[in-house]
Protein backbone atom coordinates (compact mmCIF):
# COMPACT_ATOMS: atom_id res chain seq x y z
CA UNK A 1 0.00 0.00 0.00
CA UNK A 2 2.87 2.45 1.00
CA UNK A 3 4.87 1.83 -2.14
CA UNK A 4 2.23 2.53 -4.70
CA UNK A 5 2.36 6.54 -3.40
CA UNK A 6 6.22 6.27 -4.12
CA UNK A 7 5.88 3.91 -7.35
CA UNK A 8 3.02 6.95 -8.73
CA UNK A 9 4.96 10.16 -7.60
CA UNK A 10 6.32 12.50 -9.67
CA UNK A 11 9.87 13.67 -9.91
CA UNK A 12 8.55 17.05 -8.19
CA UNK A 13 6.82 14.77 -5.38
CA UNK A 14 10.05 12.35 -4.52
CA UNK A 15 12.69 15.95 -4.11
CA UNK A 16 9.77 17.77 -1.43
CA UNK A 17 9.85 14.60 0.24
CA UNK A 18 13.65 14.13 -0.07
CA UNK A 19 14.61 17.32 1.06
CA UNK A 20 11.94 17.01 3.76
CA UNK A 21 13.77 13.87 4.68
CA UNK A 22 17.13 16.19 4.69
CA UNK A 23 15.55 19.44 6.78
CA UNK A 24 14.69 16.91 9.47
CA UNK A 25 18.12 15.12 9.41
CA UNK A 26 19.43 18.80 9.83
CA UNK A 27 17.44 19.81 12.65
CA UNK A 28 17.90 16.71 14.30
CA UNK A 29 14.28 16.05 14.18
CA UNK A 30 13.37 12.12 14.59
CA UNK A 31 9.94 12.58 13.05
CA UNK A 32 9.54 14.07 9.38
CA UNK A 33 6.06 15.96 10.17
CA UNK A 34 3.79 18.36 7.96
CA UNK A 35 6.05 21.46 8.50
CA UNK A 36 9.29 20.07 7.28
CA UNK A 37 7.23 18.98 4.01
CA UNK A 38 5.62 23.17 4.26
CA UNK A 39 9.22 24.21 4.55
CA UNK A 40 10.16 22.87 1.24
CA UNK A 41 7.20 23.96 -0.21
CA UNK A 42 8.36 27.56 0.90
CA UNK A 43 11.65 27.25 -0.26
CA UNK A 44 10.05 26.64 -4.05
CA UNK A 45 8.20 29.91 -3.41
CA UNK A 46 11.17 32.30 -2.28
CA UNK A 47 12.59 30.59 -5.36
CA UNK A 48 10.39 31.53 -7.96
CA UNK A 49 8.82 27.89 -9.13
CA UNK A 50 5.83 27.84 -11.19
CA UNK A 51 4.28 24.56 -10.20
CA UNK A 52 0.97 24.39 -9.57
CA UNK A 53 1.55 24.04 -5.37
CA UNK A 54 3.83 27.55 -6.32
CA UNK A 55 1.22 29.48 -7.91
CA UNK A 56 -1.74 28.57 -5.46
CA UNK A 57 0.18 29.56 -2.42
CA UNK A 58 1.59 32.91 -4.26
CA UNK A 59 -1.79 33.19 -5.22
CA UNK A 60 -2.78 33.50 -1.62
CA UNK A 61 0.11 36.43 -0.95
CA UNK A 62 1.82 34.05 1.17
CA UNK A 63 5.25 35.09 2.30
CA UNK A 64 8.17 32.77 1.44
CA UNK A 65 10.27 34.46 4.93
CA UNK A 66 7.08 34.78 7.10
CA UNK A 67 6.26 31.33 5.77
CA UNK A 68 9.94 29.89 7.05
CA UNK A 69 9.76 31.70 10.32
CA UNK A 70 6.47 30.40 11.58
CA UNK A 71 7.66 27.30 10.58
CA UNK A 72 10.92 26.99 12.07
CA UNK A 73 9.42 28.61 15.45
CA UNK A 74 6.96 25.59 15.58
CA UNK A 75 9.72 22.99 15.05
CA UNK A 76 11.98 24.33 17.64
CA UNK A 77 8.93 24.50 20.37
CA UNK A 78 7.86 21.06 18.95
CA UNK A 79 8.90 18.57 21.75
CA UNK A 80 10.91 15.51 20.03
CA UNK A 81 8.01 12.79 21.64
CA UNK A 82 6.67 10.31 19.90
CA UNK A 83 3.48 11.60 17.95
CA UNK A 84 0.03 11.10 19.99
CA UNK A 85 -1.60 9.01 17.41
CA UNK A 86 1.49 7.02 15.51
CA UNK A 87 1.23 4.28 13.11
CA UNK A 88 2.09 0.76 13.63
CA UNK A 89 5.98 0.91 13.94
CA UNK A 90 6.39 -1.78 10.78
CA UNK A 91 4.67 0.60 9.13
CA UNK A 92 6.40 4.09 9.37
CA UNK A 93 9.60 1.06 9.25
CA UNK A 94 8.21 0.40 5.78
CA UNK A 95 7.52 3.84 4.36
CA UNK A 96 10.95 5.12 5.43
CA UNK A 97 12.68 2.09 3.97
CA UNK A 98 10.81 2.31 0.60
CA UNK A 99 11.78 6.47 0.75
CA UNK A 100 15.23 5.18 0.86
CA UNK A 101 15.46 3.30 -1.75
CA UNK A 102 13.55 5.72 -3.88
CA UNK A 103 14.96 8.99 -3.40
CA UNK A 104 18.91 8.84 -3.85
CA UNK A 105 21.58 10.24 -1.45
CA UNK A 106 19.23 10.13 1.42
CA UNK A 107 20.29 10.49 4.56
CA UNK A 108 21.71 7.69 6.27
CA UNK A 109 23.50 8.70 9.39
CA UNK A 110 19.98 10.20 10.82
CA UNK A 111 17.24 8.91 9.65
CA UNK A 112 14.11 10.14 11.03
CA UNK A 113 10.62 8.65 10.50
CA UNK A 114 7.46 9.71 9.08
CA UNK A 115 5.01 11.05 11.44
CA UNK A 116 1.37 9.36 11.39
CA UNK A 117 0.50 12.90 9.73
CA UNK A 118 2.45 13.04 6.94
CA UNK A 119 1.94 9.08 6.25
CA UNK A 120 -1.76 9.86 6.15
CA UNK A 121 -1.04 13.02 3.39
CA UNK A 122 0.70 10.72 1.11
CA UNK A 123 -1.57 8.39 1.02
CA UNK A 124 -4.36 11.27 0.77
CA UNK A 125 -2.32 12.71 -2.16
CA UNK A 126 -2.84 9.66 -3.71
CA UNK A 127 -6.08 9.54 -3.86
CA UNK A 128 -6.62 13.20 -5.07
CA UNK A 129 -3.88 12.07 -7.98
CA UNK A 130 -6.67 9.70 -8.62
CA UNK A 131 -9.96 11.98 -7.54
CA UNK A 132 -8.35 14.38 -10.36
CA UNK A 133 -7.58 11.51 -13.25
CA UNK A 134 -3.91 12.01 -12.74
CA UNK A 135 -1.60 9.28 -12.79
CA UNK A 136 1.59 11.18 -11.07
CA UNK A 137 1.35 12.57 -7.37
CA UNK A 138 2.36 16.08 -7.47
CA UNK A 139 3.34 18.28 -4.74
CA UNK A 140 -0.11 20.15 -4.97
CA UNK A 141 -1.83 16.98 -4.14
CA UNK A 142 0.49 16.47 -1.47
CA UNK A 143 -0.78 20.19 -0.83
CA UNK A 144 -4.91 19.33 -0.84
CA UNK A 145 -4.15 16.58 1.51
CA UNK A 146 -2.43 18.50 3.83
CA UNK A 147 -5.47 20.71 4.05
CA UNK A 148 -7.43 17.92 4.60
CA UNK A 149 -5.62 16.68 8.09
CA UNK A 150 -7.46 18.84 10.56
CA UNK A 151 -4.46 18.15 13.28
CA UNK A 152 -1.08 18.64 10.67
CA UNK A 153 1.11 21.11 12.09
CA UNK A 154 1.22 23.07 8.55
CA UNK A 155 -2.32 23.62 9.48
CA UNK A 156 -1.24 25.69 12.36
CA UNK A 157 1.43 27.75 10.57
CA UNK A 158 -1.44 28.98 7.68
CA UNK A 159 -3.64 30.16 10.58
CA UNK A 160 -0.38 31.90 11.65
CA UNK A 161 -0.24 33.38 8.01
CA UNK A 162 -3.88 34.04 8.04
CA UNK A 163 -4.50 31.96 5.03
CA UNK A 164 -7.90 31.02 4.23
CA UNK A 165 -7.75 27.19 3.46
CA UNK A 166 -10.72 26.91 1.72
CA UNK A 167 -9.75 29.43 -0.35
CA UNK A 168 -6.29 28.23 -1.04
CA UNK A 169 -7.86 24.73 -2.48
CA UNK A 170 -9.98 26.60 -4.78
CA UNK A 171 -6.84 28.13 -6.15
CA UNK A 172 -5.34 24.98 -6.50
CA UNK A 173 -7.88 23.26 -8.51
CA UNK A 174 -8.46 26.55 -10.73
CA UNK A 175 -4.78 26.48 -11.67
CA UNK A 176 -5.30 22.92 -12.37
CA UNK A 177 -8.12 23.30 -14.51
CA UNK A 178 -6.35 25.79 -16.34
CA UNK A 179 -3.44 23.49 -17.15
CA UNK A 180 -5.61 20.72 -17.75
CA UNK A 181 -7.76 23.03 -20.40
CA UNK A 182 -4.36 23.64 -22.16
CA UNK A 183 -2.74 20.49 -21.46
CA UNK A 184 -5.30 17.76 -22.08
CA UNK A 185 -8.37 19.75 -23.99
CA UNK A 186 -11.71 18.30 -22.96
CA UNK A 187 -11.69 15.53 -19.74
CA UNK A 188 -14.17 13.19 -20.07
CA UNK A 189 -16.01 12.60 -16.64
CA UNK A 190 -16.80 9.04 -17.07
CA UNK A 191 -13.29 7.77 -17.77
CA UNK A 192 -11.49 9.29 -15.11
CA UNK A 193 -14.43 7.88 -12.48
CA UNK A 194 -14.38 4.84 -14.19
CA UNK A 195 -10.52 4.18 -14.01
CA UNK A 196 -10.14 5.17 -10.84
CA UNK A 197 -12.32 3.35 -9.08
CA UNK A 198 -11.44 0.61 -10.77
CA UNK A 199 -7.65 1.37 -9.55
CA UNK A 200 -9.01 1.51 -5.74
CA UNK A 201 -10.92 -1.64 -6.59
CA UNK A 202 -7.66 -3.16 -7.58
CA UNK A 203 -5.68 -1.91 -5.03
CA UNK A 204 -7.88 -3.46 -2.02
CA UNK A 205 -8.69 -6.91 -3.78
CA UNK A 206 -4.73 -7.62 -4.25
CA UNK A 207 -4.53 -7.07 -0.59
CA UNK A 208 -7.25 -9.26 0.38
CA UNK A 209 -6.24 -11.72 -2.23
CA UNK A 210 -2.60 -11.48 -0.45
CA UNK A 211 -4.00 -12.30 3.36
CA UNK A 212 -6.06 -15.20 1.48
CA UNK A 213 -2.80 -16.52 -0.30
CA UNK A 214 -1.07 -16.15 3.39
CA UNK A 215 -3.92 -18.14 5.04
CA UNK A 216 -3.47 -21.31 2.66
CA UNK A 217 0.66 -20.99 2.62
CA UNK A 218 0.26 -21.03 6.43
CA UNK A 219 -2.23 -24.10 6.23
CA UNK A 220 -4.69 -21.73 8.33
CA UNK A 221 -7.18 -20.65 6.10
CA UNK A 222 -9.35 -17.79 6.94
CA UNK A 223 -12.56 -18.42 8.22
CA UNK A 224 -13.96 -15.40 6.60
CA UNK A 225 -13.26 -13.36 3.33
CA UNK A 226 -14.38 -10.57 0.82
CA UNK A 227 -15.55 -11.45 -2.56
CA UNK A 228 -14.50 -8.75 -5.40
CA UNK A 229 -18.50 -7.72 -5.53
CA UNK A 230 -18.22 -7.09 -1.79
CA UNK A 231 -14.76 -5.35 -2.48
CA UNK A 232 -16.39 -3.07 -5.09
CA UNK A 233 -19.51 -2.39 -2.78
CA UNK A 234 -17.08 -0.91 0.66
CA UNK A 235 -14.72 0.83 -2.27
CA UNK A 236 -18.09 2.45 -3.60
CA UNK A 237 -19.03 3.02 0.24
CA UNK A 238 -16.02 4.85 1.02
CA UNK A 239 -14.32 6.81 -1.91
CA UNK A 240 -17.49 7.25 -4.63
CA UNK A 241 -18.83 10.40 -2.86
CA UNK A 242 -14.95 11.90 -1.85
CA UNK A 243 -14.61 11.43 -5.65
CA UNK A 244 -17.73 12.69 -7.39
CA UNK A 245 -17.68 15.74 -5.17
CA UNK A 246 -13.70 16.63 -6.18
CA UNK A 247 -14.73 15.73 -9.93
CA UNK A 248 -18.10 18.25 -9.85
CA UNK A 249 -15.93 20.93 -8.82
CA UNK A 250 -13.10 20.09 -11.36
CA UNK A 251 -15.45 19.67 -13.80
CA UNK A 252 -16.94 23.04 -12.97
CA UNK A 253 -13.64 25.28 -13.39
CA UNK A 254 -12.90 23.22 -16.76
CA UNK A 255 -15.81 24.36 -18.06
CA UNK A 256 -15.20 28.25 -16.90
CA UNK A 257 -11.81 27.56 -18.69
CA UNK A 258 -13.69 26.78 -21.89
CA UNK A 259 -16.13 29.16 -21.80
CA UNK A 260 -12.75 31.61 -21.34
CA UNK A 261 -11.73 30.24 -24.33
CA UNK A 262 -14.80 30.64 -26.14
CA UNK A 263 -14.77 34.56 -25.44
CA UNK A 264 -11.59 35.36 -26.56
CA UNK A 265 -12.26 33.19 -30.00
CA UNK A 266 -15.33 34.31 -30.75
CA UNK A 267 -16.21 37.94 -27.90
CA UNK A 268 -18.14 38.05 -25.29
CA UNK A 269 -20.76 35.55 -25.05
CA UNK A 270 -24.74 36.44 -24.43
CA UNK A 271 -25.11 36.25 -20.56
CA UNK A 272 -28.30 33.66 -21.73
CA UNK A 273 -26.21 31.71 -24.33
CA UNK A 274 -23.82 31.53 -20.94
CA UNK A 275 -26.19 30.65 -18.50
CA UNK A 276 -27.73 27.94 -20.53
CA UNK A 277 -24.62 26.20 -21.54
CA UNK A 278 -23.96 25.64 -17.65
CA UNK A 279 -27.64 24.24 -17.00
CA UNK A 280 -26.61 21.69 -19.80
CA UNK A 281 -23.74 21.16 -18.46
CA UNK A 282 -25.21 20.45 -15.29
CA UNK A 283 -28.44 18.10 -16.49
CA UNK A 284 -25.40 16.29 -18.41
CA UNK A 285 -22.95 15.82 -15.12
CA UNK A 286 -26.32 14.42 -13.29
CA UNK A 287 -27.06 11.83 -16.36
CA UNK A 288 -23.41 11.28 -16.11
CA UNK A 289 -23.43 10.43 -12.64
CA UNK A 290 -26.26 7.66 -12.80
CA UNK A 291 -24.29 6.24 -16.02
CA UNK A 292 -21.18 5.64 -13.75
CA UNK A 293 -23.18 4.07 -10.79
CA UNK A 294 -24.69 1.66 -12.93
CA UNK A 295 -21.85 0.90 -15.14
CA UNK A 296 -20.15 0.36 -11.83
CA UNK A 297 -23.15 -1.70 -10.93
CA UNK A 298 -23.66 -4.26 -13.59
CA UNK A 299 -19.90 -4.41 -14.83
CA UNK A 300 -18.76 -5.34 -11.02
CA UNK A 301 -21.66 -6.81 -9.51
CA UNK A 302 -23.10 -8.59 -12.41
CA UNK A 303 -26.39 -8.57 -10.46
CA UNK A 304 -29.82 -6.66 -11.75
CA UNK A 305 -31.37 -7.09 -9.00
CA UNK A 306 -29.75 -4.57 -6.57
CA UNK A 307 -29.75 -1.81 -8.72
CA UNK A 308 -29.86 1.85 -7.09
CA UNK A 309 -33.99 3.41 -8.23
CA UNK A 310 -35.02 5.86 -10.00
CA UNK A 311 -35.83 7.43 -5.96
CA UNK A 312 -32.15 6.90 -5.22
CA UNK A 313 -30.85 8.34 -8.34
CA UNK A 314 -32.67 11.19 -7.92
CA UNK A 315 -31.71 12.00 -4.28
CA UNK A 316 -28.00 11.67 -5.65
CA UNK A 317 -28.41 13.38 -8.97
CA UNK A 318 -30.12 16.28 -6.89
CA UNK A 319 -27.02 16.88 -4.86
CA UNK A 320 -24.86 16.54 -7.92
CA UNK A 321 -26.46 19.43 -9.25
CA UNK A 322 -26.88 21.62 -6.03
CA UNK A 323 -22.91 20.86 -6.25
CA UNK A 324 -22.46 22.30 -9.44
CA UNK A 325 -24.67 25.46 -8.96
CA UNK A 326 -22.67 25.81 -5.76
CA UNK A 327 -19.40 25.72 -7.27
CA UNK A 328 -20.86 27.88 -10.48
CA UNK A 329 -21.74 30.75 -7.45
CA UNK A 330 -18.43 30.57 -6.26
CA UNK A 331 -16.78 31.29 -9.32
CA UNK A 332 -18.90 34.13 -9.73
CA UNK A 333 -18.05 35.70 -6.68
CA UNK A 334 -14.62 35.44 -7.01
CA UNK A 335 -14.64 36.82 -10.25
CA UNK A 336 -16.72 39.93 -8.98
CA UNK A 337 -14.33 39.97 -6.36
CA UNK A 338 -11.01 40.47 -8.20
CA UNK A 339 -12.74 43.00 -10.20
CA UNK A 340 -13.83 45.07 -6.75
CA UNK A 341 -10.09 44.45 -6.59
CA UNK A 342 -8.73 46.28 -9.17
CA UNK A 343 -11.53 48.77 -8.70
CA UNK A 344 -10.09 49.51 -5.24
CA UNK A 345 -14.01 49.30 -4.00
CA UNK A 346 -13.26 48.51 -0.33
CA UNK A 347 -17.02 48.12 0.97
CA UNK A 348 -17.77 45.66 -1.62
CA UNK A 349 -15.31 43.80 -1.27
CA UNK A 350 -15.90 42.82 2.82
CA UNK A 351 -19.20 42.08 1.35
CA UNK A 352 -18.14 39.88 -1.44
CA UNK A 353 -15.85 37.87 0.65
CA UNK A 354 -18.61 37.23 3.26
CA UNK A 355 -20.41 35.93 0.78
CA UNK A 356 -17.67 34.16 -0.78
CA UNK A 357 -17.53 32.67 2.90
CA UNK A 358 -21.29 31.18 2.93
CA UNK A 359 -20.69 29.74 -0.41
CA UNK A 360 -17.78 27.69 0.64
CA UNK A 361 -19.57 26.56 3.71
CA UNK A 362 -22.53 25.81 1.72
CA UNK A 363 -20.30 23.68 -0.30
CA UNK A 364 -18.63 21.83 2.24
CA UNK A 365 -22.24 21.16 3.64
CA UNK A 366 -23.48 19.62 0.27
CA UNK A 367 -20.01 17.52 0.07
CA UNK A 368 -20.65 15.85 3.58
CA UNK A 369 -24.95 15.64 2.26
CA UNK A 370 -23.60 13.42 -0.83
CA UNK A 371 -21.19 11.24 1.44
CA UNK A 372 -24.24 10.80 3.21
CA UNK A 373 -26.96 9.86 0.86
CA UNK A 374 -24.08 7.37 -1.02
CA UNK A 375 -23.72 5.62 1.68
CA UNK A 376 -27.23 5.42 2.70
CA UNK A 377 -28.35 4.35 -0.45
CA UNK A 378 -25.55 1.78 -1.55
CA UNK A 379 -25.82 0.20 2.29
CA UNK A 380 -29.63 0.00 1.53
CA UNK A 381 -27.94 -2.68 -0.90
CA UNK A 382 -25.57 -5.16 0.79
CA UNK A 383 -23.81 -7.57 -1.39
CA UNK A 384 -23.54 -10.99 -0.24
CA UNK A 385 -20.16 -13.48 -0.37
Amino acid sequence: MFDAVFERSGESLLRVVHDALDISAEVKSKWVCTEHLLLVLAKDLEEGAEDVASLALRSMNISAEAARKEIFERLRDKKETEPLHLERPEEADALQARASLTLPNANDYVKPAFSQIVIQALRRAEEYSIFLGQYEVEPEHLLLAMIDMQDAGALKVFEELSVNLIFLRRQIMQILAEEFSLEYGEVTFREIIKEGMAEFVSKYQTCVDALNDLGVRSRNPLLRTYSRQQVVHMVCVTYLSDFLATQVGFQRYLLEESLKSLNQRVGALDKEITASIISTAAQNLRSDVRGVIEQLWCQEYRSLDHMLDDAEHDLIGSVIEDLWWAQSEEIGLHNLFDEALDDHRRQQLLTLQKRRTEVAQRLTRLRGRLSDTIRQCFIKHPISA
